[in-house]
């Protein structure tokens, strides 16, 4: 019975978390927008902004699909140099 009422405890401190992170769909923690215009809005522009606007978040795309590569390489990087000097702590206190 404890564990079932530390289960439901521990759902219902995780939900709240979650609940006081959420933000408005969209927006990100500055006020700026983090999804881009709708087509619609798009359709509106005249050629040569629609083009530009398309130009625009094309660009945007592959910026934020750089950076996460970035990040995640970075993190692999971490991850491989941290087991490295754990194995040489291991080797290190191993005869101790």
């Amino acid at each position: 019975m404890k564990t079932a009422s530390n289960a439901i405890a521990l759902a219902v401190a995780s939900f709240a978390f979650v609940a006081g992170t959420a933000h408005a769909e969209g927006i990100g923690r500055s006020g700026t927008y983090l999804t881009p215009p709708t087509w619609e809005m798009i359709n509106k522009l005249p050629d040569a902004q629609r083009a530009k606007a398309m130009d625009i978040e094309d660009k945007m795309m592959h910026m934020e699909m750089d950076y996460q590569q970035s990040v995640s390489q970075m993190a692999m990087k971490h991850d491989h140099d941290m087991m490295q000097m754990e194995a040489e702590l291991f080797d290190l206190f191993k005869g101790h």
